[in-house]
């Protein structure tokens, strides 16, 4: 009779361990690891020829896990050919082909401002089948995060909309065999957002529903009260809904970590966008902003698996520099102070963070193809 309940006990425990390991969401890290993505354009993350040579890749000897890039309905720029929209340049399969990123999953946003309805009503599969046939054959992990900051003003997404948009995505690439997609559902989760407004909206009325979505994700700028609200939001969401979470884009907006200063951001949240400057130190900053936002991600370890961080000089690229029409940025990149790299690379050393490694896709438990006979990228 002992012997008896003795295996029952173990095969209730085996089948235990196997419901846990089956609620894993598509990529998503074993308990207690988190992916690291830098992003968001080549000269930010570097590795390649000059200009693009000076990056983050160039003054870290770990490669992150996970690198950032962007493509657009209807004509894919960035994804196949570079383009540079004054942004700098991005070409996610420039990434795909240098080596230094062999080991490094994607997180591609996909921007759809005006495409959501004409995605939704089929208009768009002759590319949705170019970009999903792009990505299949990459055979890595893949983070398509569709229609990004899905609730922001500045998209003006119809929720109907841009749930079918998603909705056809998916079903069009489950209908090629794209296996190495996970979609991500991402907020902008933005008090600047909710001021413009001068309300805050339902978000779920842009979930297109579990089936659809691998990932729920959210945009970190700032780390004021609401910045915490909204995305407090966004995380009981996503527990509710049992799905793991990516900070999806983060940098300390309104920081410039060369110059050691913090300006005005926007007018309507701070006054006149990069007025207003503070002289700060290193540690000011990394204790104003790098702490809180570490601290949030600690705190909510449970669900956030992936973190993405955007590594750029905002100042000095045209669609963000001045006269900052699109509000004030600075220079986010964490090497350019010494006090701060080494901080942040204190950091992201620790085991719980997913860098690049021969192990990293086995860890998102995702398997390579075998290559087939004369097949490659193209």
């Amino acid at each position: 009779m002992r012997s008896k309940i003795i295996f029952l006990i173990v095969v209730l425990a085996c089948i235990s361990s196997l419901s846990k390991a089956q609620l894993r969401s598509k990529f998503e890290p074993v308990v207690g690891k988190k992916l690291l993505i830098i992003g968001q354009d080549m000269g930010a993350i570097g590795g390649f020829i000059a200009p693009n040579n000076l990056g983050y890749v160039n003054n870290f000897s770990l490669t992150p896990g996970g690198i950032t890039s962007y493509t657009s309905l209807p004509n894919l720029g960035g994804l196949r050919m570079k383009v540079n929209y004054g942004s700098g340049d991005l070409s996610a399969q420039a990434i795909i082909e240098n080596p230094t990123y062999q080991n490094s999953a994607i997180s591609l946003g996909l921007y759809m401002v005006n495409q959501a309805g004409p995605t939704a009503n089929g208009e768009n599969d002759i590319q949705l089948k170019i970009m999903g046939k792009w990505i299949k054959d990459s055979n890595r992990p893949v983070f398509l995060r569709i229609g990004y900051e899905f609730d922001g003003n500045w998209n003006h997404y119809d929720p109907t909309e841009y749930r079918g948009a998603f909705k056809r995505i998916k079903i069009i690439f489950d209908s090629l065999g794209v296996k190495n997609c996970a979609t991500v559902w991402q907020a902008c989760t933005s008090p600047v957002d909710d001021i413009i407004e001068g309300k805050h909206e339902d978000i779920s009325s842009w979930y297109p529903g579990d089936e659809y979505v691998d990932w729920i994700g959210y945009s970190w700028f700032l780390n004021s009260p609401k910045q915490i609200e909204l995305t407090d939001e966004l995380i009981s969401f996503a527990r509710k809904h049992k799905k793991p979470v990516m900070v999806s884009e983060s940098t300390p907006q309104g920081y410039d970590l060369t110059r050691l200063t913090q300006r005005n951001i926007v007018t309507i949240l701070d006054g006149p966008a990069g007025e207003g400057t503070k002289k700060k130190t290193a540690e000011e900053i990394w204790n104003e902003w790098f702490v809180p936002y570490f601290n949030y991600i600690e705190k909510n370890k449970d669900v956030v698996k992936a973190v993405a961080y955007i590594n750029a000089n905002w100042d000095a690229q045209p669609m963000w520099g001045a006269p900052y029409k699109e509000g004030y940025w600075g220079d986010s990149r964490v090497e350019a102070n010494e006090i701060i790299k080494n901080k942040w690379l204190e950091v992201i050393s620790k085991e719980d963070w997913l860098n690049a490694s021969p192990e990293l896709f086995q860890q998102l438990n995702f398997k390579k193809e075998a290559a087939s006979v004369g097949s490659r990228s193209r």
